[in-house]
């Protein structure tokens, strides 16, 4: 779904009021993976900075071995992909399965050293700074993407965010029908499709495109996207 100026100008108000923003009924069968994937290729993404590249460090292995892994999907798919991420023992591990061009650093804070990577291997090319499932695990969300668009913020440019959506289908079962809440105990917070777009804006992040992945079998049945347990945004760092 494209975010119009008509949305963009209600989430960009701070005045208190109860504000209202219905999302199409566009559902797909996709995974956050496969449509992450599919969202990049219809951008004409050439040059992709993956943040959080190694994922959970237990997961690596088993990933790799049944081609699961979500960095080497990328490789495989795109003609640069770099990554990098602030577990060193998770980017020697991943190394060692022949994954080259990833970097333990950390993206918002190892500014000088991240420049001269992304200087060496895009040269002055635009990039899409690609932030899957990091956000929630960040303690101050606002401000990590106030830090990317500073560094990173050229108006070609653009950010790719996905979030774990709080509507998501087995999160509202479990909440009505089993009044509790599964959560990996890392997270800070929980987004709603309204709040990860307000909170790109707060950074100065332009929203342009919002998807729901994940979606269970009667979620697309009914056509109901909003349930999908995984929401994913496109953004820009101009105006």
């Amino acid at each position: 779904m494209i975010i119009d100026d008509r949305i963009i100008n209600e989430l960009q108000t701070d005045d208190g009021h109860m504000g209202e923003i219905s999302f199409l009924p566009e559902v797909t069968a996709l995974s956050r993976r496969e449509g992450t994937i599919e969202i990049l290729k219809r951008m004409g993404a050439a040059n992709i900075i993956h943040i959080g590249c190694c994922g959970h460090f237990h997961n690596i292995k088993r990933q790799m071995e049944n081609n699961s892994h979500f960095h080497a999907l990328l490789i495989q798919n795109f003609k640069k992909v770099i990554g990098f991420d602030i577990e060193e023992k998770a980017i020697k591990y991943l190394t060692s399965f022949g994954i080259n061009d990833i970097y333990a650093k950390n993206f918002v804070e190892d500014v000088t050293e991240v420049d001269k990577i992304i200087c060496e291997k895009f040269g002055n090319e635009p990039y899409i700074v690609l932030l899957p499932e990091v956000l929630e695990h960040i303690a101050n969300p606002v401000q990590f993407l106030e830090k990317i668009k500073a560094h990173h913020g050229k108006d070609e440019n653009k950010i790719l965010i996905s979030v774990p959506n709080a509507y998501g289908f087995g999160r509202v079962w479990d909440a009505l029908f089993h009044n509790r809440e599964s959560i990996n105990m890392d997270h800070k917070y929980m987004f709603t499709p309204t709040t990860i777009l307000k909170v790109m804006c707060m950074s100065g992040i332009i929203p342009e495109e919002i998807q729901f992945f994940d979606l269970y079998k009667y979620s697309r049945i009914f056509k109901k996207p909003f349930l999908g347990n995984t929401i994913v945004t496109v953004g820009r760092f101009g105006n």
